[in-house]
């Protein structure tokens, strides 16, 4: 029971990391900005956050470490950090309305830039998880 406990108390920090980083991004103002958008925005920067962190803390982590194949691992990782985790988060910064851009000006040259920093966010959150699971590993081995 007191093992259970410390992995969940080795969590919150990331908790409070990632609401933390959300809210400090969330709370820049933008014109037409609305009464609820960091409250949406903080929300969706969040779940994107912490969905990068648990996938490859949760599930591509302990299939690298468990030695199988590193080239699908690879392959998860680039599919993941490059294509479905920055849709998934630019669709609910859209469908939340707490995007600065619209979606034709997100699928333009102008939109390119907030791309390639979700893909960085992404890219941070999941090296985060996969570090975060070789190191509670080797702390509980």
């Amino acid at each position: 029971m007191n093992r259970k406990r410390t992995l969940i108390l080795l969590h919150v920090p990331v908790w409070g990391i990632a609401l933390f980083v959300a809210w400090f991004f969330s709370s820049d103002s933008f014109p037409g900005m609305r009464s609820s958008y960091v409250v949406f925005s903080t929300l969706v920067l969040s779940f994107w956050m912490l969905g990068s962190f648990y996938l490859f803390y949760s599930y591509l982590a302990p299939k690298f470490t468990t030695g199988e194949s590193r080239r699908l691992f690879w392959l998860y990782a680039i599919i993941f950090v490059l294509i479905l985790m920055p849709v998934i988060g630019i669709a609910l910064l859209l469908l939340t309305r707490t995007s600065a851009l619209t979606l034709s000006e997100l699928l333009s040259l102008r939109g390119l830039l907030p791309f390639l920093g979700s893909v960085i966010l992404t890219l941070v959150c999941s090296v985060g998880g996969t570090l975060y699971r070789l190191i509670l590993k080797r702390y509980h081995t």
